[in-house]
């Protein structure tokens, strides 16, 4: 028999990276295509069969199963000729124990989401009135209800050595922290940032790209759920643009789709999500990887002092011309003093650099700039 679904983002990335997700039912065929929440749709489909798939559902909210069954499924039988019984089971482990559902005899269940039925799984048997052949999980895999609604967060965002903004990501709300499935995309303005990158914290394969300017999309899955410790899902690099600022700008997480489900987990666990802002603020973390500098000209000669900064290893006097900025002189990190040679008259865009870690520190560079005239 063939079943044929519409795929979800977090399964069709784990498909795309050869992870089978777990099922109660036999092995279905090779063009099947996994789903956690959709019900077949388009002609051609519906001459197959199709079961609501595993689902989110707050507390108060309706539980509701459909089961179509299409021309292949009913063969030279007619839709009447099959009557259905719904069952469920909070086994979450072994063998499952399954319970009949009293008067939930047709294609459609419902219900009310409670607490108690948090983990809950479902399955519909379906017989052949004529024939008297029966089907359950051999037709239709057993699907899973949560009510574990998922909140991502923004953590506090810090400017790093090589001028890149770090914004952490953390979940809670995950069913005993497992994850295996990630899908979402970051919003972020491009006139700011240049460059976007995402890295994870945790055993996930990581997938990504840029889906347009100012769109960045996330992919991430793995064979079995991994714990998501402390809730630390990763963090994003963002890297600003010449003469940006950071602060101020704005990030939005959207298109969450978070799943579990493999390795010792009973059933599917499609997490419920919502959006997710933050404006970046990075302080003064900036400002302290910038000296504080003092300027006097003499003869033309612009001399140049400055108070240490933590970790540097080097210094550089630059130079804004040519619509960039031009390190001209460069001194070793226990050197706070430098006098240029005569330059021209003029009055010049300077700033006085500190590389950190292997990398000189531009971001905001030109809040840190200072002008000199020289007559």
């Amino acid at each position: 028999m063939k079943i044929t679904k519409v795929a979800s983002k977090c399964a069709a990335v784990l498909c795309a990276m050869t992870v089978m997700l777990p099922a109660a039912a036999v092995a279905v065929p090779a063009n099947t295509a996994f789903s956690s929440n959709a019900i077949v749709a388009s002609a051609a489909e519906n001459d197959y069969a199709s079961l609501t798939g595993d689902q989110y559902v707050a507390i108060g909210g309706q539980i509701k199963f459909e089961v179509n069954l299409g021309a292949y499924y009913r063969g030279n039988y007619s839709n009447s000729d099959f009557k259905y019984q719904w069952y469920y089971s909070d086994t979450q482990s072994g063998n499952l124990q399954w319970n009949k559902i009293s008067g939930a005899t047709g294609t459609v269940f419902t219900d009310t989401m409670t607490a108690a039925k948090n983990m809950r799984h479902y399955k519909v048997e379906i017989t052949n009135t004529k024939t008297n052949e029966v089907h359950d999980t051999d037709w239709f895999s057993m699907r899973t209800v949560n009510c574990n609604a998922v909140t991502a967060k923004f953590g506090t965002a810090s400017v790093q050595s090589n001028g890149y903004v770090k914004v952490p990501v953390s979940l809670s709300g995950l069913y005993n922290n497992l994850l295996s499935g990630a899908s979402f995309e970051l919003n972020y303005d491009s006139n700011v940032f240049e460059a976007v990158k995402f890295y994870s914290n945790t055993n996930l394969s990581v997938l990504d790209n840029n889906v347009s300017a100012g769109v960045y999309r996330v992919s991430a899955a793995s064979v079995s759920p991994v714990t998501v410790s402390g809730g630390d899902l990763g963090y994003f690099m963002l890297k600003p643009k010449s003469g940006k600022s950071a602060n101020g700008s704005k990030l939005t997480l959207t298109d969450l789709d978070l799943m579990a489900s493999g390795g010792n987990l009973t059933g599917v666990v499609q997490y419920g999500t919502t959006n997710s802002s933050t404006t970046i603020s990075t302080g003064s973390s900036t400002t302290s990887l910038y000296p504080v500098v003092q300027t006097q000209v003499k003869d033309r000669k612009i001399g140049f002092k400055w108070n240490a900064v933590p970790g540097a290893e080097k210094y550089g006097v630059g130079i804004y011309q040519a619509n960039k900025w031009v390190v001209k002189k460069q001194v070793d990190g226990s050197v706070h003093t430098w006098t240029s040679p005569q330059v021209g008259t003029g009055t010049y865009r300077l700033v006085v650099l500190a590389k950190v870690n292997g990398s000189w520190v531009k971001a905001d560079v030109f809040k840190h700039a200072f002008y000199v005239t020289v007559k």
